[in-house]
C-alpha cells in the first residue's frame, strides 16, 4: 500500500517554480516592452534635439529667435517630443568636434547630442532587479551650405545673361537688379536647356560616372512647383558635380518646364550658379547602346546659389521691345474666378489669362476696359491697374487697351534658335557674393542627420 502522505506539497512546490518563470515573463513583457517603447520615444526626441541644435548653431549664437543657445534648443525640443524630465536635461548634453562649440556663425559643421532618461521597472524588482534602469540614446546633426528652396535651372556658365554673375560678375547696384538669361541649347551644347537634377541619388555625384538616368514623367515640374519639396547639399571644398535632367520638356512654347517656372512669377527661389566651365561632357561612351557625343553635357559642376525673383519667362518671339501705340488685352471665357482687390496691369493680365505676355515697363494710357460680367461701379482703373469690389466670375470676357513708351526689350540680343527662352529675374543676391538676402538664410543652411560611423554622412565630412 502505497503512502500518499509523502506526496503532499509537491503541487505547491512546482506551483512557486511556475511563478518565477510568470514573473519572468511578465518581466520580460512588460518591463523590457516599456524599456523599448522608452527608448523609441526617447531617439524622436534626441533626433529633433540634435536638428534644433544644429540650426541655432548654423544661424550664428545670439541669432536664433527662438533659443538663446544650441543647448537651449535641444533641451526645449527633446523634453517637446520625449517623456524626459527637468532634471534629466540639466547637464551639457551636447559635444561639438574640435576645437568645439559654435559662438560664430561658420559653413558647415556638426554637433551631438546625448541624453539619458530614467525608466521604472515594475516587475523585474521581484526577481531582485533595481526598480528603474537608464535608458540613453546620441543624435548627431550637421549643417552646411546648400538650398532648401532650389529651382532645377542653372545660372551662368556660357549662358548668354545680364545678370552680375559671380565669380566673373559682381552686382553693380544694390539689389534687386534685373536682369535676364536665355536658355540656349546651342549655348550649353545640348545640355537638356540647363535643366538638372534634384534627386539626393543625382546630385553630388562621381565626375566619371559615365551617364546619369532621366527622372520620371511630370518629375521636373513637380520639383519647380513644390509639389515634390527638395532640399540639396554643397561640397564645401570641392566641385558638386549633378546630373542634367531631360524632365518633362521640349524647349519652346510647349516646354512644360518653363511652363511651372512661368507659374511662379513674383516667387525668389534659389538658382544653382555653376561653374565658369559650365559642365561635364560624358565623353565619347557607348553606353546601353546609346552613343554620347564628346560636346554633351550630362552634368553641371554647381559652386554656389542665387536668389533670383522670377519675373517674366518669355519665348523667343514674346522678347522684342513693348510697342509704343498700345496692345489689347482681349479674353474671352476666363478660365477661373477673379478674387476682388486690387491688381496691377501685369498681375490683372496674367489673372485673367491673357494670351500675350504682359509688358515689363509701366503703362502710361489704359482704356477699352470692359468686363462682361460686372457693372461699370464694380471696379476703378487709373494707369497703375485696376481695383475690383466684386470678383470676376469664370467665362466672363474681359478686354482692356493699354499704351506704353516702346523700349527695348527686357532680354536684350536675341539668339538665333527659335526653340529659346528668356527668363527674367530681379537678383537679390548670393552664396558667392556675400549678399544672400539676410532674411532668407535659412534657406541656404541645410541641416540633416548623420551617422558618424558612416564617412561622409554628416555635411562637413564628405568622401574626398
Amino acid at each position: 500500500m502505497i503512502d500518499r502522505r509523502r506526496e503532499e506539497g509537491a503541487v505547491a512546490i512546482m506551483v512557486a517554480l511556475m511563478l518565477v518563470v510568470l514573473m519572468a515573463a511578465v518581466a520580460l513583457t512588460v518591463d523590457v516592452g516599456g524599456m523599448y517603447l522608452r527608448r523609441r520615444a526617447l531617439v524622436n526626441g534626441s533626433d529633433a534635439a540634435a536638428l534644433a541644435a544644429a540650426r541655432t548653431c548654423s544661424r550664428g549664437v545670439g541669432n536664433d529667435p527662438q533659443f538663446a543657445s544650441p543647448e537651449e534648443a535641444a533641451d526645449a525640443l527633446v523634453q517637446a517630443n520625449a517623456p524626459i524630465t527637468t532634471s534629466e536635461v540639466a547637464p551639457t548634453n551636447m559635444t561639438y568636434p574640435p576645437p568645439g562649440g559654435c559662438a560664430v556663425r561658420t559653413q558647415y559643421g556638426h554637433v551631438t547630442v546625448n541624453y539619458t532618461s530614467q525608466q521604472a521597472l515594475y516587475f523585474a524588482p521581484v526577481l531582485g532587479f533595481h526598480r528603474e534602469t537608464p535608458v540613453t540614446t546620441t543624435a548627431t546633426a550637421s549643417w552646411g551650405l546648400g538650398s532648401n528652396n532650389p529651382i532645377p535651372l542653372v545660372l551662368g556658365g556660357k549662358l548668354l545673361s545680364t545678370c552680375p554673375i559671380p565669380p566673373n560678375g559682381e552686382p553693380t547696384v544694390s539689389p534687386p537688379q534685373v536682369c535676364a538669361t536665355w536658355y540656349d541649347n546651342d549655348d550649353l551644347n545640348d545640355g537638356n536647356f540647363g535643366f538638372l537634377s534634384l534627386d539626393p541619388a543625382e546630385w553630388d555625384v562621381d565626375p566619371n560616372l559615365q551617364s546619369c538616368p532621366n527622372p520620371g514623367t511630370n518629375q521636373l515640374t513637380d520639383w519647380i512647383d513644390g509639389t515634390d519639396p527638395a532640399s540639396v547639399a554643397l561640397e564645401w571644398t570641392l566641385p558638386t558635380y549633378v546630373c542634367s535632367s531631360a524632365g518633362f520638356h521640349n524647349g519652346g512654347s510647349s516646354s512644360q518646364g518653363f511652363d511651372a517656372l512661368r507659374n511662379l512669377i513674383g516667387q525668389t527661389r534659389d538658382f544653382p550658379i555653376i561653374w565658369e566651365g559650365w559642365g561635364t561632357p560624358t565623353g565619347s561612351t557607348t553606353v546601353q547602346g546609346s552613343i554620347y557625343q564628346s560636346n554633351k553635357i550630362d552634368k553641371y559642376d554647381v559652386i554656389g546659389f542665387a536668389a533670383l525673383e522670377i519675373v517674366n519667362v518669355l519665348r523667343r518671339q514674346d522678347t522684342s521691345g513693348t510697342p509704343a501705340s498700345g496692345d489689347t488685352c482681349s479674353k474671352n471665357n476666363t478660365n477661373s474666378v477673379v478674387a476682388a482687390g486690387t491688381y496691377t496691369w501685369i498681375t490683372f493680365a496674367s489673372a485673367v489669362g491673357c494670351p500675350k505676355p504682359p509688358p515689363s515697363v509701366p503703362v502710361d494710357q489704359i482704356s477699352g476696359v470692359t468686363i462682361s460680367s460686372l457693372p461699370g461701379s464694380a471696379y476703378t482703373v487709373n494707369t497703375t491697374g485696376i481695383t475690383l469690389s466684386q470678383p470676376i466670375p469664370r467665362r466672363s470676357n474681359v478686354s482692356f487697351t493699354w499704351h506704353f513708351d516702346a523700349k527695348p526689350g527686357p532680354c536684350g540680343t536675341v539668339p538665333a534658335d527659335n526653340s529659346a527662352m528668356c527668363v527674367v529675374t530681379a537678383w537679390h543676391g548670393s552664396t558667392l557674393t556675400d549678399d544672400y538676402p539676410e532674411a532668407s538664410k535659412d534657406n541656404i543652411t541645410v541641416v540633416r542627420l548623420c551617422d558618424l560611423a558612416y564617412a561622409g554622412s554628416c555635411l562637413d565630412q564628405r568622401p574626398r
